[in-house]
């Protein structure tokens, strides 16, 4: 049986050069001596190196496709888009000629507002996202799917620390802060920007991160020693002088800087592991 050169389901060492292959690397697999050799040696034996046993390698197997990491805030722009041509057409059906003088006249509803507002927040984050974007220490998704939902995920970011985040972007306006609400011995922390009670903001993030997990499913996820973590960014809120990043119910919730430094930890994958990762969320989970 010949040898085929492919990308290997688990990491081994190089039959000739005793290398570390990480799982996801171009490789040849002898299926008859059950080994791996790493391309460098076994270009060499190609080139006649290994004598006149060596076997005859399959054509190399085509490279990846790009990875399809979607576009920021597209699909709340998409729906944005859809109220406002929505409310001109109503518009137009009840007043006619007129209908164009009241659409410049009276305001957007704040329902609609509210999508272009949120899909202006993923853009803003986005962009500071995809200047860390290397797929060496850091891999970014964008505005991902959940299956069999109308939900979605404004951004997954794969780190090199082993952490997947689910990031929550939201463009709202005042002052960041927690409220506790409980007694004593019952605590309530909530989450308030300004006077909005935002603590179902933290409780929804849990869907985003189950999503994550099932789609890497339990094996990749115990391989790669992966962890799962979620954070609720503000883009435009205002923060006490002194603020820090808080965590509520297992959620981090702070500004785009602070987040960035966190997703920039050092951690023990490899740019091959960041991709392997990458691969299987953005298959599972698909652009919005």
């Amino acid at each position: 049986m010949a040898a085929r050169r492919l990308r290997i389901k688990r990491s081994d060492l190089c039959a000739g050069c005793a290398t570390q292959l990480a799982v996801g690397t171009y490789a040849v697999w002898d299926a008859s001596a059950r080994t791996v050799t790493c391309l460098a040696c076994a270009d060499g034996a190609t080139d006649g190196e290994a004598g006149p046993d060596a076997q005859p390698l399959d054509s190399p197997a085509p490279l990846p496709s790009p990875l399809e990491r979607g576009k920021p805030g597209a699909s709340a722009e998409r729906e944005y888009v859809r109220r406002r041509d929505a409310r001109a057409q109503r518009a137009r059906n009840k007043l006619g000629r007129l209908g164009g003088i009241y659409l410049a006249l009276s305001s957007e509803p704040q329902s609609q507002v509210a999508w272009a507002r949120g899909s202006a927040g993923e853009k803003l984050l986005g962009e500071a996202f995809e200047r860390m974007h290397d797929e060496e220490q850091v891999v970014v998704l964008h505005d991902r799917r959940i299956p069999q939902t109308r939900a979605n995920i404004d951004h997954i970011a794969v780190t090199r620390s082993g952490a997947v985040w689910a990031i929550d972007a939201k463009n709202y306006q005042g002052k960041v802060h927690r409220i506790d609400k409980g007694g004593w011995f019952t605590p309530d922390e909530r989450l308030y920007v300004g006077r909005r009670d935002c603590t179902k903001l933290i409780t929804s993030m849990a869907k985003q991160m189950e999503a994550i997990r099932s789609a890497l499913g339990d094996p990749m996820i115990s391989e790669f020693n992966v962890e799962t973590g979620a954070a609720l960014c503000f883009v435009d809120a205002e923060w006490s002088l002194f603020a820090k990043p808080m965590l509520l119910n297992g959620v981090w919730v702070g500004w785009g800087k602070a987040l960035r430094e966190r997703l920039a930890a050092p951690g023990h994958l490899d740019a091959d592991h960041l991709m392997l990762l990458a691969r299987r969320i953005a298959d599972v989970l698909p652009p919005a």
